[in-house]
């Protein structure tokens, strides 16, 4: 189960990722869904890049997953939303690999949520 801290870890990554592309032009795909389905989706994304995944592979489990929830959509359009998301969620993909690489070295929460909240609020170029 998630920890409130945890949860917002997450919802940092995705609400960052929400302001890097035209969400509501995608998330109108999904108006008759649950209304947080889209965001699941693009920490799916998030997830699957920074875990290593190619886009093929996460495109497919994509459309899988919303096939099992009972949502029909075209494989075309998955792999439109997830074509330059390596690209475009470049700082939350590396995120979301520092929360998992911290969570696994025994990093507290609060201090996760520093480091995320800190490189994806004011990223810094050395």
């Amino acid at each position: 189960m998630q920890t409130k801290t945890e949860f917002l870890i997450w919802d940092k990554i995705v609400n960052s990722a929400k302001k890097r592309f035209d969400y509501d032009l995608y998330a109108n795909k999904f108006k008759n869904q649950d209304p947080d389905i889209f965001d699941k989706l693009v920490l799916h994304i998030i997830v699957g890049f920074a875990s290593g995944e190619c886009h093929e592979t996460i495109s497919t489990n994509l459309h899988n997953e919303l096939q099992h929830v009972g949502v029909e959509i075209r494989d075309q359009i998955i792999d439109t939303i997830v074509q330059d998301k390596h690209i475009v969620f470049s700082g939350e993909i590396y995120a979301a690999y520092l929360t998992f690489s911290m969570l696994e070295d025994g990093h507290s929460e609060i201090e996760i949520l520093g480091y995320v909240t800190d490189l994806l609020e004011s990223p810094k170029v050395y």
